[in-house]
């Protein structure tokens, strides 16, 4: 497939001939290079580094002194269309464009870059790059900082997690007693994780629970009656929802995850473009409940707990909001201005804890199940996981899918299930529920 036209035309006009990689998966011994597209209230910049490294927006701030944000995703979108580009390119001068070149990247041999096609790189030598450089008369700077976790694959992980962890409770330990402001596990959630344990707990036991709380039960009728489980008979009662729509262990869960979900306010602020945090939870926890649900036994059988999983796992977003008030906007404006980047690096380079260590310490300390404790701590790095790790690296694969990862991108790595497969169940799920998943979202919130 050939290059987008204007890129195709630059390359020729500036006699670069240089070896188009197809394969956007292998790095080729390259340093691999990204662009950010970022504006301000005086005009718009293009911003060149490597893609494993973070731009620090305050220190751009501190030395330029203009206060740059991610350009806008409608801006973004009509810049790309423009362009006849499928996604950034570093490789353009753009007109009335500012370029702006991270001195990080150079003094390497070989460089890839996203050559404006979907899934397609070009791989440039030093030379080829500093015609590029001079052609759009672009600034050498020094604003990003390397993002990679302070775990390398050749330590001995265990013994690097568990002083990460010990640092990070005791962090997080100190700034609970100093606020005081974290409530504790809800009465409701109390008693829903007593019956959770209790291999005798019964329907009635649960409709109780749930009745005694007006807003849950309120939601669990309207779950059973949504067009996502398409009941032919109206709901009246949270028994009815029970028994014959949504099953004990379903309303055990939902319940549980939307009481610990509650116990923390949504952050008025948020990183712009991502879904809403319970149209996001809601997605994830059917999304991962349907992947189980297709494996075999044994591990079918963890469908409802892998429903609680998806609905918790960004459970740690409300707590950062909670926790870090006022650093809570710095770090949105980064996670728009670093869209390369896995969150839980900039979360770490910024406050030195990530969402997901906040929301296991959180949830072991309220008494949660371990496994669940674990697939939380773990979803963006299963492999780091005790094992066994079923539930982590099934909420990776379904967050995975999710984003838009392709099957073949996919990890299904000691799971049940082949990654063709789970990308039809959860394309299936998206085109055939998204808008029930949406409105059980809304529900969510009330």
């Amino acid at each position: 497939m050939g290059l987008p036209w204007l890129v195709q035309k630059y390359l020729d006009d500036q006699q670069i001939s240089c070896i188009h990689a197809e394969d956007d998966t292998q790095d080729y011994g390259a340093m691999r290079l990204c662009v950010l597209y970022l504006e301000d209230s005086l005009g718009p910049l293009q911003y060149v580094l490597p893609q494993s490294h973070m731009l620090l927006l305050h220190t751009m701030a501190e030395t330029l002194g203009r206060n740059f944000t991610s350009m806008s995703p409608e801006s973004l979108n009509s810049l790309l269309v423009r362009l006849g580009l499928d996604e950034a390119t570093g490789v353009l001068p753009i007109p009335d464009f500012h370029t702006l070149i991270d001195q990080s990247i150079l003094g390497h041999s070989h460089y890839l870059l996203p050559s404006g096609q979907a899934h397609s790189l070009l791989m440039l030598d030093a030379e080829q790059i500093d015609i590029l450089i001079h052609d759009c008369d672009a600034e050498v700077v020094n604003f990003a900082s390397d993002s990679r976790l302070p775990w390398p694959d050749d330590d001995d992980e265990g013994q690097i997690l568990a002083s990460v962890q010990s640092l990070t409770s005791l962090r997080i330990r100190q700034r609970l007693i100093e606020t005081l402001e974290i409530p504790p596990l809800p009465d409701t959630a109390r008693q829903i994780l007593r019956l959770r344990l209790d291999p005798d707990a019964s329907i009635e036991e649960l409709a109780s629970i749930v009745d005694r709380d007006p807003s849950l039960n309120a939601q669990v009728i309207c779950w059973a009656s949504s067009p996502y489980y398409a009941t032919a008979v109206p709901v009246h009662t949270t028994e009815e929802a029970i028994t014959r729509v949504l099953g004990f262990d379903t309303v055990l869960n939902m319940t549980l995850g939307l009481s610990l979900g509650r116990t923390l306010s949504l952050p008025k602020d948020g990183p712009g473009g991502l879904m809403p945090y319970w149209q996001q939870a809601a997605l994830t926890a059917y999304g991962m409940q349907k992947l189980v649900q297709a494996m075999p036994r044994p591990y079918s059988r963890q469908a409802n707990t892998a429903y609680l999983c998806g609905l918790l796992h960004n459970f740690g977003f409300l707590i950062l909001g909670h926790l870090f008030p006022l650093h809570f906007s710095i770090v949105c404006r980064h996670i728009e201005a670093n869209p390369h980047l896995p969150v839980s690096n900039i979360e770490y380079l910024l406050l030195g804890v990530t969402r997901n260590q906040l929301s296991s310490w959180l949830l072991q300390t309220w008494g949660m199940p371990e496994d669940v404790v674990t697939a939380l701590r773990y979803q963006d790095m299963p492999s780091m996981a005790s094992e066994p790790a079923f539930l982590t690296r099934s909420l990776h694969l379904t967050r995975q899918l999710l984003s838009g990862q392709d099957a073949d991108s996919v990890d299904v790595s000691h799971l049940p299930l082949h990654a063709d497969d789970a990308n039809y169940i959860i394309h299936r799920l998206l085109e055939e529920q998204s808008d029930n998943l949406r409105t059980l979202a809304a529900q969510m919130v009330t």
